[in-house]
């Protein structure tokens, strides 16, 4: 079994994990065919151990703590089942390693899928340890690598902010995917502007989701009396800017991602506490209103409404370790075209 484990900051470097032997009873092994690599992937990373995302997937024994398995969302297909209700060849799209393969001891198996009942998984958010059976429900896969969680979280933070007393949403890293979702759904209902580096504001300009696009210089410029303001770049810079220029025009201020993760942190800020958005929490929430169904109802006509304005998207294919990893070091260090779709498969 092949792994590519991280340090954030460093390359990833491939572990050899242990021959994990042969399968107990209510156990089953997936090879993992495709996943996305995505800037989410590097907010794992950097939360791995605050977040607990190490959990998942813990590093091999004596190298917890130094190295840490990065999370990532695709397709895997079973390759040898001692579990009731999988076979061998059945697909499911789910969070996996960023490796070759994983062995998983499904629990609450129904037609609508399986929970990983691992004990190490236990406690964890439910929305992370849920398979469910490969479908075209979600269209294209490579899509639905890129796209099915993290639009998601799009479509949740949308959930929060549309009923808020805000007319204006302040999107970080705008490039980024998740924030593309959030303001393809917010545009028309609320303004929505952008802050970008000067390389992707033509970019997200092309997209045509954002009223307005402004470099990180410019947060000055922002307009609107009563703003929202969601960071998914987690630049204490940046956040220092946006609090400080702003003043009582900031009405709200969200955290969502740490796409640059080496940046400082602010603790003390003048206005609204940044608040911490977390997607499993929220989604619990909305379900426990809406019911699983009107969620699943909900969630599927935002996607097809965004997935459709997707024309900007180039998918690019990664295969093997050394390619995986050097794409993970172009990720880190921001070298992405934020036009490019990452699928890859060790």
């Amino acid at each position: 079994m092949t792994i590519l484990a991280a340090r954030v900051g460093a390359l990833a470097e491939t572990v050899a994990l242990p021959d994990p032997g042969p399968l107990a009873d209510g156990q089953a092994r997936f090879a993992v065919e495709q996943f996305a690599l995505t800037a989410n992937n590097v907010t794992y990373a950097v939360h791995g151990e605050d977040f607990a995302y190490w959990r998942f997937f813990p590093a091999p024994e004596g190298q917890q703590g130094t190295l840490g398995i990065v999370p990532v969302w695709g397709f895997g297909r079973v390759t040898e089942s001692r579990a009731e209700g999988l076979t061998v060849g059945d697909r499911y799209f789910g969070y996996w390693p960023m490796g070759s393969e994983l062995v998983v001891t499904p629990v609450q198996m129904s037609a609508h899928g399986f929970t990983d009942g691992a004990a190490h998984r236990a406690g964890l958010p439910p929305f992370y340890n849920r398979y469910t059976p490969a479908s075209g429900a979600w269209g294209d896969e490579a899509l639905q690598c890129l796209f099915r969680p993290l639009y998601a979280t799009s479509f949740l933070i949308d959930c929060m902010v549309q009923g808020h007393p805000v007319d204006t949403l302040l999107l970080s890293s705008a490039s980024s995917k998740t924030a593309l979702g959030v303001a393809q759904a917010a545009k028309g209902r609320q303004r929505v502007v952008g802050l970008t580096s000067p390389a992707n504001r033509e970019f997200c300009e092309k997209t045509g989701y954002y009223d307005q696009v402004l470099g990180y210089d410019e947060v000055a410029a922002v307009t609107g009396s009563a703003i929202a303001f969601i960071d998914f770049s987690g630049h204490g810079d940046v956040r220092r800017d946006v609090h400080t220029l702003l003043g009582a025009r900031l009405a709200e201020s969200h955290v969502v991602g740490d796409t640059h993760w080496q940046a400082p942190k602010l603790a003390d800020l003048p206005g609204p506490a940044p608040q911490l958005f977390f997607a499993p929490t929220v989604a619990q929430d909305r379900v426990a209103e809406w019911g699983s169904a009107g969620f699943d109802q909900r969630l599927a006509a935002a996607w097809a409404g965004f997935a459709a304005t997707l024309g900007w998207l180039a998918i690019t294919r990664i295969d093997g370790e050394a390619a995986v990893a050097a794409a993970w070091a172009d990720l880190v260090a921001g070298r992405i075209d934020p036009a490019a779709g990452l699928i890859a498969r060790l």
